[in-house]
Formats: C-alpha cells, sequence, structure tokens
C-alpha cells in the first residue's frame, strides 16, 4: 500500500533533518500555530520547509502522530488530500499533517476548505509560494486558515546561524534613537567584515551547504528559475512563452537601477501592453522576486506603476554577476538592503523627495562612509544610512544596524 511508504519517506526525510545542525529561529515563536489550518508562505530558499519538518518533529512524528508529505508526491497523482486525511484521522493516531509545496496540489483550497468542515480536531500546517492568496482563491479560506509569512535572514540571524552568538533584535526606533549604544553592545569590532559576506550571499539559509560562491549563486539561479517556471507557472497556469517575459522583466529589473524603469518603459521594451505588463510585475512582487516602492499618494494608477523597483534582495544581484563595485550598483545594494529589510518586519517604505526613504514619518538618505547631509541640512526627522561605517553620530546610523530588526 502506497500510503505506508508515505510514512517510510517522512523517515527518511526526518532522519536526515536531524542530523544537519538546525537553527531555531526567533521568528518560528511567532507562529502560534493555533488555528486548526495554518499556512507558511514565503519565496523559495528561505527555510519553509526546515519548519515544517520541525514542527512535525515537534507534534509527534516520530510517536506516529504528525506526518510531513509534499504535495508534488506521485501519492496525489491518484489520490486526494481530503481521502488522506480521512484514512489518517479513522486508521491512525496522526491528528497534524504538514504539506510541503501546496500550490503544486490542483484542489488545495476547497480539498481545505472541506477538511476544516469537517475534521474539528486535525490540524493542518502547509507552505507554499508567496502567490498564494487565500481570500482571491475559488474558495475563500479567509475564515479557515492563518497565514504566516517568512522571509530569508536577517543580518543578526546570519550572524547567530554562522558564528553561533546570540544577539537582540532592536526596534526601528532603537536603531535610530539609540545606534551607538546598540554598536557597543553587539560589541563587534569586525562586524563590517560579515556584513559584506551578508550582502554576497547571507539571506538564504541553504548556503551554509556550499563552500564555493559560484555554487551559491547557481542555487539562487536555480531558485529563480523554479519560481518562474514551476511556482507562477503552475498558480497563473500560464504559457512558457508568457514566463519567458517575466524572466526578461526580473532580469530588466536586476540589470536597473531602481528608478529607471517603470511599467510603461518595460512596455516599450517588451511590444507588451501596460496592463499586461502591470500584471506580470504584480506577480514577480507576490512570488517574492522584486519589491516595490510607491509614492505616499497611492490611487490605483500608483499601485500599477511603482515609482522604484528593486531585486527582493541582495544575494539575487550578486548571484547575477553584476558588477558590485560600480558606484550606481553598490547604491542599488544599500538601497535594496534597507527596503528589505524594512518591508520584513511590516514596515511600509515610501518614495520621497526627501531622501531615499520615507518610514513612519522618518526620511532616510541611503550611502557610502562619506555621504554628508547638505541636500538634506534644514529638514527635520532626516538620518542619513551609511555603509563602511561601525559607529555612527547624531544622525548618521550605520547601515548594518537595519539588519538586527528582527
Amino acid at each position: 500500500m502506497y500510503l505506508e511508504k508515505l510514512f517510510d519517506i517522512q523517515k527518511i526525510i526526518l532522519d536526515q533533518f536531524q542530523k544537519r545542525p538546525f537553527y531555531k529561529r526567533s521568528v518560528f515563536k511567532e507562529f502560534g500555530m493555533q488555528n486548526k489550518v495554518c499556512g507558511l508562505v514565503g519565496p523559495r530558499g528561505i527555510g519553509k520547509t526546515t519548519f515544517l519538518l520541525y514542527k512535525t518533529i515537534e507534534r509527534g512524528a516520530r510517536e506516529g502522530q504528525a506526518l510531513y508529505v509534499s504535495a508534488d508526491n506521485i501519492y496525489f497523482l491518484e489520490n486526494k488530500l481530503f481521502d488522506l486525511v480521512e484514512y489518517l484521522y479513522k486508521e491512525t493516531d496522526v491528528r497534524f499533517l504538514a504539506i510541503d509545496e501546496i500550490h503544486k496540489y490542483s484542489n488545495w483550497s476547497q480539498e481545505l476548505k472541506n477538511i476544516s468542515d469537517v475534521f474539528f480536531d486535525f490540524n493542518i500546517l502547509f507552505s507554499g509560494s508567496s502567490s498564494i492568496d487565500i481570500i482571491k482563491s475559488k474558495y475563500d479560506l479567509s475564515r479557515r486558515v492563518i497565514l504566516y509569512h517568512l522571509y530569508g535572514f536577517s543580518f543578526r540571524e546570519y550572524l547567530e546561524f554562522y558564528l553561533d552568538i546570540k544577539f537582540k533584535k532592536y526596534s526601528l526606533d532603537e536603531v535610530i534613537v539609540n545606534h551607538e549604544k546598540i554598536v557597543q553592545e553587539i560589541n563587534m569590532p569586525d562586524i563590517l567584515k560579515y556584513f559584506k559576506l551578508y550582502l554576497i550571499s547571507g539571506y538564504y539559509p541553504f548556503f551554509k551547504e556550499f563552500k564555493l560562491d559560484t555554487e551559491k549563486f547557481q542555487a539562487i539561479k536555480n531558485a529563480t528559475q523554479k519560481t518562474i517556471y514551476e511556482d507562477i507557472a503552475t498558480l497563473y497556469n500560464l504559457k512558457t512563452s508568457t514566463l519567458i517575459v517575466l524572466e526578461k522583466i526580473f532580469n530588466f529589473v536586476l540589470n536597473s537601477q531602481p528608478g529607471e524603469l517603470n511599467a510603461n518603459k518595460l512596455s516599450n521594451n517588451l511590444g507588451k501592453d501596460f496592463d499586461s505588463v502591470s500584471e506580470y510585475l504584480k506577480m514577480l512582487q507576490e512570488s517574492g522576486l522584486i519589491r516595490f516602492l510607491f509614492m505616499k499618494k497611492s490611487g490605483n494608477a500608483y499601485l500599477r506603476n511603482p515609482q522604484k523597483m528593486y531585486p527582493d534582495n541582495v544575494n539575487l544581484i550578486y548571484a547575477n554577476f553584476i558588477g558590485s563595485n560600480d558606484a550606481n550598483t553598490l547604491g542599488k545594494i544599500r538601497e535594496s538592503f534597507f527596503i528589505n529589510q524594512i518591508q520584513n518586519i511590516g514596515k511600509q517604505a515610501l518614495y520621497s523627495d526627501i531622501g531615499d526613504f520615507e518610514v513612519e514619518k522618518c526620511f532616510f538618505e541611503i550611502g557610502g562612509k562619506n555621504k554628508n547631509m547638505k541636500q538634506i541640512a534644514d529638514k527635520k526627522n532626516v538620518f542619513l544610512v551609511k555603509d563602511n561605517i561601525l559607529i555612527g553620530n547624531k544622525q548618521s546610523v550605520p547601515l548594518y544596524l537595519f539588519g538586527f530588526l528582527y
């Protein structure tokens, strides 16, 4: 019976998982798992499977009380998810099912709804692409499912993972007001060396499996390709010709300065209409490949044509062998890091004529260590965020400290 093989496969996976070093991210504590159906969404490669395996063990997989499966397992070619849960509920002690990459199962939203309605004391945790929208799906799951969003490592988490040293999280206000004191608390004179390594290849947890940067970069490219040609293709039922256009748009964002591109320019370059390009950009953004920066006045027109576009994280820039020593690219790297860390804690970053970003009525100008206050000297609540400085002063904050927000 193939169903028994699911437990055999789980044992093999868990045996291998428990042989590897495990880093329990502090964000895991925020995933309360109090709902009977919970989902974990986020880009590829940032640790969703790790969390599912961790919770499966915690919920009693070794004692026959929990099961981990992947939605692309051949079992689901001829069997329904609902039938699996029914069997587990009636014939076993399993009361917790973890389903990896649920977006690869065609009827996932309807069957999750049915399972939730029938099996009141059965818990499901699933992972899926960032693009999954439980509200817009055909079967509205908003009252039945709690979604948690997982992102790649912050700089703080990278340091903890690689150096096995614990560091505090700090709020945005603490970083702005107490940054000089925070530097003393961190007490790490060589931290700029590690920050450069993080920018190159520290956002993705799987990097520890590779020794060479070329291997890490290839892993990122593979994740990007799978996001476009598997995840987006499956969720939106797109043809290969459209996926090729999506990849071209992604490469345009990677290779351009944040303010150079907009939907109109892309439409002209690609020979596509504005509405289609706007929709493609939204797909890339929702899938965790790019980020948007909007103006403060965000009506429908603004939301379809962001003021600036960035790669989701700085590792994507390095992985595509873009000249990182070029002054323009350095500026793009710094801005991409800042907006990534700010948005990952749920803060809204807006385009501003005062500095580069507005966040909660504060304005931030991002630059290198020689950046000065000349163009923003007479403004209030304005801060210089400087790269390549260990410690700042009243209005100059080290860039790396924004990596301690989560």
